[in-house]
């Protein structure tokens, strides 16, 4: 079997749920012993800085082929495009090279450039993976609800949700009828017991406005004996930093891609997220290291926590401002927060040490058993299940395509295009902006 992944986000570093997902899933596609390749931006990344993160990884560094740098990772063959007006087309190079029997397209995908480019590039053969329902063309949670953006959804061949959230929400909303696949993002462990009661910090990683950070910032003011433990990502905007900067009681850390050195510093886990958020792995995390969380009463957070205390209240975003260039998202107008329970729950637990260590026990066990009923063969079997639609051509070096000039590149794909999918004028090319 053959798999392309074709996504708007970076694949390596992984710190973000749905990157890191998606990269696991395709190794373990790739251990299973198929043919995968990923398609994917630079983003925010140098090319110095991607050859240094891959030696750390143990990967050899990456080699220059036409509108890419290219590496493999774990068994993956990693196209990174480092122009971002040349991504769509070149994914669909690959695509027509490769001939995939599936192409894998995330939600995190704005306009729905990869969606488009794969429906082009490999008709019927398209799975959808939903991570963020702010992304998604449908639904009171989109940022941009789009009526041909709910057509392109449809026409995939197949959709994948992460959570139980996310499959009731495609249901009411697209009217479709999603593959609930939990992703086994957790690794094979063990996992050790990491939780003390009395020493550590309050960490919160991505601290934002849509993942709560005012909460952060009201613990923090109102504890300034407590350290705190901030960890920057996607969300963190200049104006998050100076907010973060002026607390003395915050440290600020950078991301890691293991989160056990993260969570060897952590006493808590601060989840205080404000958007309905499809799962929360990080929660999961946590948990598994013996480390109790703090999390919003929100969408698929609700389901990571298991069960296990504490899950507290708070008021989500429902508006946004208008998104400029500088931003991931529209900019949330972000309702004032009650810290109260918060407060609460914080103070109990670093306050009662048997209190603690019964509430880490318990959220332990309960993410021992989760992770323990995971499948990682889940995906490939579903894949497997999926109607063929057409007989796959041999392979084809994707890497010697890379390599051709851009001329001729061009007129290769165009041939291949025309013998595989003919010309594709319908609603793909109609999308709304």
């Amino acid at each position: 079997m053959r798999v392309l992944l074709t996504q708007n986000m970076r694949y390596l570093p992984s710190h973000g749920g749905a990157n890191k997902s998606n990269r696991i899933t395709m190794e373990d596609l790739a251990a299973g012993g198929h043919r995968c390749v990923a398609v994917t931006p630079l983003h925010a990344t140098s090319e110095p800085e991607l050859a240094a993160q891959l030696a750390a990884l143990g990967s050899d560094p990456p080699r220059r082929a036409g509108d890419a740098l290219i590496y493999e990772h774990r068994g993956v063959e990693v196209h990174v495009v480092t122009s971002p007006t040349r991504l769509a087309p070149y994914a669909g190079q690959i695509a027509a090279a490769l001939r995939p029997d599936h192409t894998l397209v995330p939600s995190d995908d704005p306009g729905l450039l990869m969606l488009g480019t794969a429906l082009r590039a490999t008709p019927e053969r398209v799975v959808y993976l939903v991570h963020t329902l702010q992304q998604l063309p449908f639904g009171p949670r989109a940022f941009y609800p789009s009526v041909s953006g709910l057509s392109l959804v449809r026409r995939a061949a197949g959709v994948v949700a992460i959570s139980q959230a996310v499959r009731d929400y495609v249901i009411d909303w697209a009217g479709l009828e999603p593959e609930l696949i939990h992703p086994p993002v957790y690794g094979p462990g063990p996992f050790p017991d990491l939780g003390r009661p009395d020493r550590g910090a309050v960490t919160m990683v991505n601290p934002c406005g849509y993942k709560g950070l005012p909460i952060l910032l009201g613990l923090a003011d109102a504890r300034p004996e407590v350290p705190f433990l901030a960890v920057p990502t996607w969300g963190t905007t200049s104006a998050d930093r100076a907010e973060l900067a002026r607390r003395p009681n915050i440290e600020v850390a950078d991301p890691v891609h293991d989160i056990a050195d993260l969570l060897r510093r952590t006493r808590l886990l601060l989840m205080p997220s404000l958007w309905d958020e499809t799962f929360g792995y990080t929660a999961v995390e946590g948990m598994l290291h013996g480390v109790p969380v703090l999390a919003g009463d929100v969408g698929g957070l609700s389901e990571a926590k298991l069960g296990v205390p504490y899950l507290l209240p708070v008021r989500p975003i429902r508006r946004y401002h208008p998104q400029r260039d500088d931003e991931p998202y529209p900019a949330p107008v972000v309702p004032e927060q009650d810290i109260g329970p918060w407060l609460v729950a914080l103070d109990r637990l670093l306050t009662d040490p048997a209190h603690y260590r019964d509430i880490a026990f318990r959220g332990r066990e309960a993410a021992t058993a989760f992770v323990g009923g995971l499948d990682a063969t889940a995906f490939e079997r579903y894949l497997g299940r999926l109607p063929v639609a057409r007989a796959a051509a041999p392979p084809q070096d994707t890497a010697r395509l890379a390599d051709l000039s851009p001329a001729r590149r061009e007129a290769l794909v165009k041939l291949l295009q025309r013998r595989a999918v003919g010309t594709d004028r319908d609603e793909v090319e109609q999308r709304e902006n």
